[in-house]
């Protein structure tokens, strides 16, 4: 299987949303949780999506299909 460009796969758009979501739980947008636990949960979404990536880019290059 070959690897996509990041920004063209659903792990990085979800981390997106979750990092835009607690970014606003932090400014004060809303008290989902609290800011404690908003600044964990963003170190560990993107560290899952550090390793998925460094897992993907394990594979075959990705090269652009021609139609």
């Amino acid at each position: 299987m070959e690897t996509k460009p990041g920004y063209k796969t659903t792990e990085f758009w979800l981390t997106m949303v979750t990092n835009l979501v607690i970014a606003a739980n932090l400014a004060g947008a809303f008290d989902g949780i609290p800011n404690r636990y908003a600044a964990l949960v963003a170190a560990v979404v993107n560290g899952a999506y550090a390793i998925s990536r460094g897992q993907a880019k394990q594979g075959v290059p990705y090269t652009r299909e021609r139609k």
